[in-house]
């Protein structure tokens, strides 16, 4: 499921680049920032609000899911991932 939310959210402008190995994926987003910047304190509340425990490292956001995550919680991950590309 990574490799296609992969391919689909490298479209995204706000994206820079992805990668992935094994349960883990990266998304590094366009965005200017010095250091680590406040983007964090802007991602973390959203994705707390939406239940979804994501965490935003500098400009990276990083999903690190357990083996037995199901396809529709995978799929909220994603999901709220795109919505927050939508608040930057």
């Amino acid at each position: 499921m990574h490799k296609q939310f992969q391919e689909q959210i490298i479209k995204h402008p706000k994206v820079k680049s992805t990668r992935s190995l094994g349960v883990i994926f990266a998304l590094d987003l366009e965005v200017k920032t010095s250091g680590y910047g406040n983007l964090r304190d802007k991602l973390l509340p959203f994705f707390m609000e939406k239940g979804v425990f994501l965490r935003p490292l500098g400009n990276t956001i990083y999903i690190q899911v357990p083996y037995v995550i199901s396809k529709d919680q995978l799929e909220k991950v994603y999901q709220t991932i795109e919505e927050s590309l939508e608040i930057l």
